[in-house]
């Protein structure tokens, strides 16, 4: 049921061969730029909910986006840590096992104050000075990993912190810990939204081939955005390199639903 393809929200594009689509022509909803450049930001001007790489962004282009009615959102990866990170060699003690799919990365142990501190203080205070005030939560699926209720805990008390700093938060994937939230009555109450992937496509990581989700899959994640909606949540989806009959397929459906979805053209960082 679970298809975690965003690695530190891997989804990039060539700015000649990605698809955008959206239910308005004259602007798009949403977009996701990771490891985007800075000098590039005219294309985000067509976009009303952008996520960016907030290592790539100064306070300056962060108030410029803002000042143009933008809401902008800086990816946080608070379950796992890839040794491309400056600050890997001073976490390693707190790492586990390797992330599949991902030789570079480990999942970490988020029960560790240690790692707790790194979330919720040192890299908040970053995204604070810089201006951002949403996060795109990732890797809250280290719960599916590590299903016990120490990580669940812990991954709540991240996020209540992180909403007592005024951050907006966005939590993508990790839909096992979003269901249990939404079960348990917290959701609402430690973030704002939820981003899901691959609800009509996916990626196959051994054949490196994209293609349709199954329709198991999608009924599943389909009732799972409908949960959390009721539940007062807003949702977005990404897809990876939906044509155009299935975007058409994806614009009525996030269209009926108060959806917003973004059509990503890369699952791997160029």
């Amino acid at each position: 049921m679970k298809a975690k393809h965003i690695k530190c929200l891997a989804v990039l594009f060539s700015a000649v061969t990605v698809l955008l689509v959206a239910c308005r022509k004259d602007s798009f909803d949403y977009g996701v730029f990771i490891g985007d450049d800075i000098n590039q930001q005219k294309k985000y001007e067509r976009y009303d909910n952008i996520v960016v790489d907030p290592s790539s962004f100064k306070s300056k282009q962060v108030e410029t986006l803002k000042a143009d009615g933008k809401n902008v959102y800086a990816y946080l990866n608070i379950g796992s840590l890839e040794n491309a990170q400056p600050y890997y060699k001073s976490y390693e003690d707190v790492l586990l096992d390797r992330y599949d799919g991902w030789p570079d990365e480990h999942w970490a142990d988020v029960t560790k104050e240690k790692w707790q501190r790194l979330v919720v203080q040192d890299r908040a205070r970053v995204y604070k000075e810089r201006g951002l005030d949403g996060l795109f939560i990732d890797n809250t699926d280290v719960y599916y990993r590590y299903h016990t209720p120490e990580v669940y805990q812990s991954l709540k008390s991240m996020l209540a912190s992180l909403k007592r700093q005024g951050f907006k938060l966005i939590v993508n994937g990790g839909d096992v810990f979003v269901s249990e939230t939404l079960k348990d009555g917290s959701a609402k109450k430690l973030y704002d939204g939820v981003n899901q992937e691959d609800v009509f496509t996916t990626y196959d990581f051994n054949k490196k081939k994209y293609g349709r989700q199954t329709k198991k899959n999608t009924d599943y994640y389909e009732r799972y955005l409908k949960q959390a909606k009721k539940a007062g949540l807003d949702v977005y989806i990404v897809e990876y390199r939906a044509g155009r009959e299935l975007s058409k397929k994806i614009d009525a459906y996030c269209e009926r639903h108060g959806y917003k979805w973004y059509n990503a053209d890369e699952i791997k960082l160029n």
